[in-house]
């Protein structure tokens, strides 16, 4: 017994020693391969590649990405000797299969994959990411345990704002100064658009409008001058990955101190309702007073005499 119990003991080393060795048997073999690679047939090396060399993830891509929502994304996943696996994209938070190879699996038809043949690189292409797409996907290979890689998106709503009040009073000859900026994008806009109404506001139409528009602080500066009430309307900043921001402009003649660009700001606008408001109540009030004590005014006027 103690003979038998010695050799069971003697081979179960034996066994874990080779499984030990596994990972490093295969890397030599794999070196072996690529080493006379030129020297296999055509056939012998599609063999080598589909069932002894083992797929494994180039790491130099991007694994977190900060998409913008409506705007597609993509994700890259690239696999070496892959062989005759497959490849499959799936969403962590639910463990659901979107794509096997270049095969969409979810009614959700945002997510594609992409893959060109003799390429080790496949995408998954989202389509007008919202913010409930943010999260982890896998890419994963069919292989016996199966291999997989970790991806995050990030999307992020990125929306425009022009400094100020949303309704702006410019008196006519004043200068018109619109300011907007794209805070929020991940990234620079390329470019930054200005609208008013429906079109891109034209600088040959007439003269007297600059834009001055910053890339890295992202902000882009309107400058009409010498408005006239023809200037008058709705303005537009659009960024190129950010959605769009408006305000109202009226170009007045005469005075209107409580609402002027240059003049009296939203707050100064807000306490001159209020002063004028609580004259109001004040007079009705006095108003009242009187009119609850009209015996006194009898006593006070004079006594007129009756004709006979």
């Amino acid at each position: 017994m103690t003979r038998v119990a010695a050799r069971t003991a003697h081979r179960k080393c034996k066994c874990n020693t080779m499984n030990a060795n596994l990972p490093l048997i295969a890397a030599f073999i794999n070196f072996i391969v690529i080493c006379f690679a030129d020297t296999l047939s055509p056939e012998m090396q599609m063999y080598w590649e589909n069932h002894m060399v083992q797929p494994y993830f180039d790491n130099t891509t991007k694994r977190e990405v900060t998409a913008i929502a409506g705007q597609t994304c993509q994700l890259h996943c690239r696999v070496k000797s892959l062989g005759d696996r497959a490849v499959s994209w799936i969403r962590k938070r639910d463990l659901h299969i979107l794509t096997v190879g270049i095969l969409t699996y979810t009614n959700d038809q945002r997510f594609q994959s992409l893959h060109t043949d003799g390429s080790d690189e496949w995408t998954l292409r989202i389509t007008s990411p919202q913010a409930r797409d943010s999260g982890v996907y896998e890419c994963q290979v069919s292989t016996e345990p199966k291999i997989s890689q970790a991806f995050r998106v990030n999307v992020v709503v990125s929306k425009a704002n022009i400094l100020g009040n949303s309704e702006l009073f410019v008196k006519s000859g004043s200068d018109i100064n619109l300011t907007c900026e794209a805070l929020q994008s991940p990234q620079p806009p390329s470019f930054i658009y200005w609208y008013k109404g429906g079109r891109v506001i034209n600088y040959s139409q007439r003269g007297g409008i600059s834009v001055l528009t910053e890339q890295q602080t992202r902000t882009s500066r309107l400058v009409i001058s010498r408005a006239s009430p023809s200037d008058s309307g709705n303005y537009t900043c659009a960024p190129s990955n950010s959605d769009s921001a408006s305000v109202v402009v009226h170009v007045i003649k005469g005075e209107h101190p409580a609402a002027m660009q240059h003049g009296i700001n939203g707050a100064n606008v807000a306490h001159s309702s209020t002063y004028i408001v609580m004259a109001i109540i004040s007079a009705c009030f006095q108003l009242l007073l009187l009119v609850r004590r009209p015996t006194q005014w009898r006593a006070a006027a004079p006594e007129w005499p009756v004709g006979r």
